[in-house]
């Protein structure tokens, strides 16, 4: 058999899966929300969601504006009561379906994304890494994240906007997307500054600038007028304390993010940026010019972490490896990459490229297992926090008070014993999930102990 015979073969294959990659990727990801909803049976609220079931209502519109924490959070509060007058809070199904819904369509940007800068089959690769990012694990299965997720699947679809030709219609979808991404979290002030630095950079777009004064005058009535209610005295990101620490923070988020997105972890991250960081001024000095998306979504992804150490740093420790952080900061990396990556062209000589292509398959296979071994991590997680929630429920549901325990005191991971009598005879409690009860499992002995000590006021939980 000739040699031409298999290369011939080869070639009409990958030009048959570069000529399907978005109907390949729409079955990969179709297939990823029906595997992530099924990694994510038994789980249920806890902690920050109980704020919402028991403080807000859909029928009082006063309560979707005041802050949770420091967030604007009215399009998350929305989408959980209007699933509550649905479905209640017997099963937690739903309220997971709507999360990696929208993990689905981040990961669906990204491919778009990838697909223009690079081609599809770096975009069939990145795009399914992003979809299996166990390395943001607590956004995959805290539906409560459908706060975070929301915000970055609405920054990035701008993101795809604006690497588009300039028009009206174009700027005022980018306009509505960062309104309706800064009503949904924080972090969309992330996107608010990459679509500015985007529009200054492109001289088509320069025009649309002053349309971001919109959001930005938006934003900042909100903040004013109840926003600013949620800062705590511990989260002034004035305080001296907070600015000596962000730069460090900064560095650990990106280590984050870097051994996220390449598979080799936080340890060897340090030594990946600082390669990242030759290449990149390697290519300078060569007379390559930056992209305006590398640009700006490197300057997204330091004030990411930027924002998050004035607000967070020395609250809780370790805020800087919270996967509910590295999930975006990862996938800026990944994005800030490519686009760099796309604009070099590729080596005239038959082996560097294919060195080039051997190296992004390991790269891309490293990561994959790193971020499935993640996924599988993060599942047990949050089943513990799933049994502690369902246990203190339990304990606190049956609890008559004799004993002189303060029913209404909140416990916390849940709200108080009087709430919680008041919520269930509404909407139900998830004592089990009426849509997989099969799934629902016992709390071991030392889970069940932890409950007790919970519900007795000492300051113990998974």
């Amino acid at each position: 058999m000739s040699v031409a015979g298999p290369a011939l073969s080869v070639g009409v294959a990958r030009a048959a899966l570069e000529r399907n990659a978005g109907r390949i990727f729409a079955v990969i990801a179709v297939c990823g929300w029906a595997i992530l909803l099924w990694m994510g049976r038994g789980l249920t609220f806890f902690s920050d969601e109980w704020a919402f079931i028991e403080t807000r209502s859909l029928f009082d519109v006063q309560t979707w504006f005041a802050p949770h924490n420091e967030h604007w959070s009215t399009v998350p509060i929305v989408i959980y009561r209007l699933l509550m007058e649905v479905v209640g809070l017997r099963t937690y199904v739903p309220y997971l379906a709507v999360l990696i819904g929208l993990h689905v369509a981040v990961a669906a940007a990204v491919f778009v994304l990838l697909r223009r800068w690079t081609g599809p089959l770096a975009a069939l690769g990145g795009g399914t890494l992003v979809l299996f990012l166990g390395s943001g694990f607590e956004n995959l299965y805290w539906a409560f994240q459908i706060g975070f997720v929301g915000t970055i699947a609405a920054g990035l679809w701008m993101v795809w906007l604006l690497d588009g030709p300039a028009g009206s219609r174009r700027a005022a979808a980018v306009v509505g997307l960062l309104v309706v991404s800064l009503a949904t979290s924080g972090l969309a002030l992330v996107f608010l500054g990459i679509a500015a630095i985007l529009m200054l950079m492109r001289p088509d777009w320069r025009r649309f600038a002053p349309g971001l004064l919109v959001p930005l005058l938006v934003y900042a009535a909100w903040y004013v007028l109840v926003g600013n209610a949620g800062l705590a005295a511990d989260r002034d990101p004035l305080s001296l304390e907070r600015v000596l620490q962000a730069p460090w923070f900064v560095a650990e988020g990106l280590e984050n993010a870097v051994g996220a997105i390449t598979g080799v972890g936080s340890v060897l991250a340090g030594i990946v940026v600082v390669l990242l960081l030759l290449g990149l001024l390697d290519a300078v000095v060569r007379g390559h010019r930056v992209p305006a998306p590398t640009i700006a979504l490197s300057a997204g992804l330091v004030l990411e972490y930027g924002l998050i150490a004035l607000t967070r740093a020395g609250v809780t420790f370790g805020q800087s490896d919270y996967t509910r952080y590295t999930y975006l900061g990862a996938i800026l990396v990944l994005l800030a990459i490519a686009a760099m990556a796309g604009s070099l062209p590729m080596p005239s000589v038959r082996w560097r490229r294919q060195a080039i292509f051997v190296g992004a398959t390991l790269v891309l296979e490293l990561a994959i297992v790193l971020n499935v071994q993640l996924l599988v991590a993060g599942r047990d997680f949050f089943l513990v926090r799933a049994q502690f929630t369902r246990a203190l429920i339990a304990e606190a549901v049956t609890h008559d008070g004799s004993d002189g325990v303060d029913l209404a005191r909140s416990l916390v991971a849940v709200p108080s014993p009087d709430s919680l009598r008041q919520i269930g005879a509404r909407y139900g409690l998830p004592t089990s999930d009426a849509l997989v009860p099969g799934d629902v499992t016992q709390a071991p002995d030392w889970i069940q102990r932890l409950a007790t000590l919970r519900f007795q006021g000492f300051p113990v939980g998974p």
